[in-house]
């Protein structure tokens, strides 16, 4: 096993976000409710009636992923598109009952699993652990930005064993 930190810490997080998505999933299950119709319930549960397009702007997915997690919203029962009546070429989602039902079961099974995963911390461990992801969320957020420049640097700092470009070229 590789035991670079920054290894390790990919391993930790992937390995974090699988059993994290598996316990909620195990709470939510039973109402037939996915981790993945999360985001979509809590932005429809802010505001509901929204065309996908408005939707889709408010969220971190791709629009061919968030088309398959409506349809299959749909079928469950907890959401229905509905002619725009302003404009008939457009539809509205929005929120069924049982979709509307599920907000109380859903924060209590993140509550329920927050519970699980802070158990021993303390409340400045839980705040810094956040403090620290969310940075660590805005670097990758301005790493997307210019990604290429971070790794051409990387490569002509780094000690990787090989040619920098400078030296490739050079070569």
């Amino acid at each position: 096993m590789d035991s670079r930190p920054e290894y390790l810490f990919f391993s930790s997080m992937s390995r974090f976000t699988r059993l994290y998505s598996k316990g909620l999933s195990r709470r939510l299950s039973p109402y037939g409710v996915r981790p993945g119709y999360l985001d979509v319930l809590f932005r429809l549960w802010e505001r509901d009636g929204v065309t996908q397009k408005t939707l889709h702007e408010s969220l971190d997915v791709e629009q061919a992923t968030l088309s398959n997690t409506l349809k299959r919203m749909e079928r469950d029962g907890f959401l229905e598109r509905q002619r725009n009546h302003k404009d008939r070429r457009q539809s509205i989602i929005v929120l069924t009952d049982s979709g509307t039902g599920l907000r109380k079961i859903v924060l209590t099974a993140i509550e329920d699993l927050q519970t699980v995963v802070n158990t021993g911390l303390s409340i400045n461990d839980r705040r810094y652990f956040r403090r620290i992801l969310k940075q660590m969320n805005e670097h990758l957020l301005d790493d997307l930005d210019d990604a290429l420049f971070v790794l051409v640097d990387e490569i002509e700092d780094g000690d990787t064993g090989n040619l920098s470009l400078e030296e490739e070229a050079e070569a």
